[in-house]
């Protein structure tokens, strides 16, 4: 099922989760550069290609560099195994 369709069924439910990740993602005492580099991580380590190029995307408008994402998906894999970085060739198109 799809974020959209579910924002069609379940509209109160979607706005809330969209008031959360506002809430968990604004400045605070991590910046949202650091907020969406763990975020990189983790969805690599759920192996989620929509999370990791949205996350990815944020980070770097939010000042990170292909250095730090790099970083970010070496921390995945050293806490998950190898297949947390290798597993999408959607990793490459941010640390190239």
């Amino acid at each position: 099922m799809s974020l959209e369709l579910l924002a069609k069924q379940a509209p109160s439910v979607i706005t809330a989760m969209y008031k959360y990740r506002h809430e968990v993602f604004k400045e605070g005492a991590m910046s949202v550069k650091e907020k969406e580099l763990v975020a990189v991580a983790v969805s690599c380590v759920l192996k989620c290609e929509l999370c990791l190029e949205t996350h990815a995307d944020l980070a770097l408008k939010a000042g990170a560099t292909k250095e730090e994402i790099r970083e970010s998906v070496l921390v995945a894999m050293y806490l998950s195994g190898p297949t947390s970085g290798i597993w999408s060739p959607v990793v490459d198109k941010y640390l190239q």
